[in-house]
């Protein structure tokens, strides 16, 4: 059922929905030369294995379940032969696990084409291989077909899912006369369902980079977005979501990290009743010295989940309860900034710390105190904050990379993480503009920036972002990268912050 008429008080402004072109495809490739990025819609043909009645898939879209050794084939319409080929898919099940695809076309000999390989994946996430447009002669004649290789099943959106115009996260072939994107790609990508994620962090990181391109440049296609995302995950007042395991968790709130949402939610409309849940859920959550966790571990993540959407709430209700509980909970994570480093966690039962100087983590702690420093600006002002933000970003800034970005582990040579990368810079970028930190600071953010736009899929995806941490320690000590939504909210907050 289409979730839809959640905000009925904004007006329709801007475009709304960005669509990758879709060309016509003409009877003889050769005629058609691309000109821009295109997106091609891939039918499956195959059997679906089925789902357990007590999960649900996001938005009540069309998954497709492969099971072990089960194979689909996917078909388009004939390709051109002259272009830049990526094929899609994009995970429909909530993924503790890995998955490898075997790609190859069912002509006689079985060309192969390529493996995906999906590890530890959140819902609305799109894989990508990249194949050689030698082979779309083939392609054209047989098709594609994908084969599970891997012992747990693997679920991903199909084309029946056709509500929101959701053409990114259904299969398809990505044709472009580039390899890059660019800017524009990013935004007009952004600024569009296709940014959506899983409802919690992810689409709260996305949902901020929304509103601080309306806020700060004034886009009136970032509001509609926000709008278009909410409708997805409101019937009316009603909340409508899923969990890590695809368990419906419908109006209630699901841990710290998943309370980041309602920083937008309460700009555009405070009086929803579900703030109040918001609210009660922190209290919850509160210790005996009234930190909002959910255990002994003081985390990273309660700096932009909790302190931030905390301190937002208290600023449109005029709390100054709220707003003083929002920035206590910063001084209770000052211990993750120690020694030169920026910790993800800090056992307070064990005394001890993990996930040292791991990029996103660092971008969790500092995001958290420069947005809650900025939306608190003017109203109460806390000296040692700002000494302690000034303190961690001085830290990470030790660790930038000669290329401008940040590896995953930032002290490490592992692969750069650009969704780390974008959320220290943007980070930096806000304490410079609210005269938290020194003008000078600007000079390693606009590296950052200039850095990142390499990592732009034709059609404005964001790539190299490090996997959601649930694959443990070696997974984030790896070079395995992703393409992930909830990165772009980052970047986006980088460039919506920058003059």
């Amino acid at each position: 059922m289409k979730r839809r008429k959640f905000l009925e008080t904004i007006p329709p402004v801007g475009l709304g929905l960005f669509v990758v072109p879709n060309l016509t495809l003409c009877s003889s490739p050769d005629q058609w030369k691309l000109k821009e990025a295109t997106r091609v819609p891939l039918s499956v043909v195959g059997s679906s294995a089925k789902i357990t009645s007590d999960k649900r898939i996001a938005f009540g879209w069309s998954p497709h379940v492969l099971n072990p050794d089960d194979e689909v084939l996917l078909k388009s319409k004939q390709l051109p032969r002259d272009a830049y080929v990526f094929l899609r898919m994009t995970v429909a099940l909530e993924m503790w696990d890995q998955a490898i695809l075997q790609v190859y076309v069912p002509d006689e000999g079985e060309t192969q084409l390529g493996i995906l390989d999906i590890r530890h994946s959140s819902v609305l996430v799109p894989y990508e291989l990249k194949i050689d447009s030698k082979h779309i002669p083939l392609i054209n004649k047989y098709g594609i077909k994908v084969k599970l290789l891997t012992s747990k099943p693997f679920g991903f959106f199909e084309q029946s899912s056709t509500e929101g115009s959701n053409n990114v996260f259904t299969p398809h072939l990505l044709l472009s006369p580039s390899e890059k994107g660019t800017v524009p790609d990013f935004l007009n990508c952004f600024m569009s369902i296709d940014s959506v994620q899983a409802f919690g962090w992810r689409e709260g990181t996305v949902l901020d980079g929304l509103w601080q391109l309306y806020s700060l440049k004034k886009e009136e296609r970032a509001l509609t977005a926000i709008k278009d995302h909410f409708d997805l995950f409101f019937e009316g007042e009603n909340l409508k979501y899923e969990n890590s395991r695809n368990d419906p968790r419908d109006n209630r709130i699901d841990g710290i990290e998943s309370t980041i949402p309602y920083a937008t939610l309460a700009r555009i409309h405070p009086d929803h009743p579900i703030l109040k849940t918001v609210i009660e859920a922190w209290d919850s959550y509160a210790q005996e010295n009234g930190m909002v966790t959910d255990g002994p571990t003081v985390t990273a993540e309660g700096c932009y989940t909790v302190a931030y959407p905390m301190a937002v709430i208290g600023k449109v209700w005029n709390d100054p309860a709220l707003k003083k509980r929002a920035l206590e909970q910063l001084k209770h994570r000052f211990v993750l900034i120690e020694n030169g480093n920026l910790n993800l966690r800090y056992h307070s039962d064990k005394g001890s710390y993990s996930y040292k100087n791991w990029a996103r983590g660092a971008a969790w702690t500092l995001l958290g105190f420069a947005r809650t420093l900025s939306e608190l600006k003017g109203e109460i002002q806390d000296r040692e904050i700002i000494n302690k933000f000034k303190e961690g970003v001085d830290n990470a800034i030790s660790m930038q990379k000669a290329n401008g970005l940040w590896n995953g582990f930032m002290d490490t040579d592992n692969a750069p993480d650009t969704s780390g990368s974008a959320g220290i810079s943007a980070a930096i970028l806000i304490g410079v503009k609210e005269g938290f930190l020194p003008i000078s600071y600007g000079q390693y953010a606009e590296k950052c920036w200039t850095a990142l736009q390499n990592y732009l899929t034709p059609d404005g995806l964001l790539k190299e972002v490090s996997q959601d941490n649930r694959g443990g320690l070696q997974l984030q000590q790896g070079n395995y990268r992703v393409i992930a939504q909830m990165g772009m909210g980052l970047m986006a907050q980088l460039y919506a912050n920058r003059e």
